[in-house]
């Protein structure tokens, strides 16, 4: 059976709340339909990215955030936030989930895989 990925778009924060309460390079940790992730603001814009580290497993959120990265704390591998490539040596690519402002809400994407078939679009 062949399937097509497509995303189901889920409310996160007002973009007023997130100006008003988010820390620049600040990582927040939530779980999101039994995703955990990670958030942070990066030059006023919203980061979504997955928790665990493509290179040991281990968890993000005490990491560290600076100058469109996201930094491992354990070691120091370090993957971009916008794309998730690794900019260290791990070869291994960080989860990023796609966001976007609407209406003046923040929305994060997540990816489903539905028949061919049953695509309206």
């Amino acid at each position: 059976m062949f399937f097509k990925t497509h995303f189901r778009w889920v409310l996160l924060i007002s973009n007023s709340d997130f100006l008003a309460n988010y820390v620049e390079n600040q990582i927040y940790s939530l779980n999101l339909e039994g995703n955990s992730i990670l958030t942070t603001k990066y030059q006023r814009k919203l980061c979504v990215f997955d928790d665990t580290c493509p290179h040991q497993g281990v968890s993000l959120k005490d990491g560290l955030c600076e100058n469109g990265q996201v930094i491992c704390s354990w070691h120091k591998y370090a993957y971009c936030l916008k794309s998730g490539r690794d900019l260290s040596t791990s070869g291994s690519s960080l989860k990023i989930y796609k966001v976007k402002l609407e209406n003046d809400f923040w929305y994060v994407g997540l990816e489903e895989k539905i028949p061919f078939w049953m695509d309206t679009t």
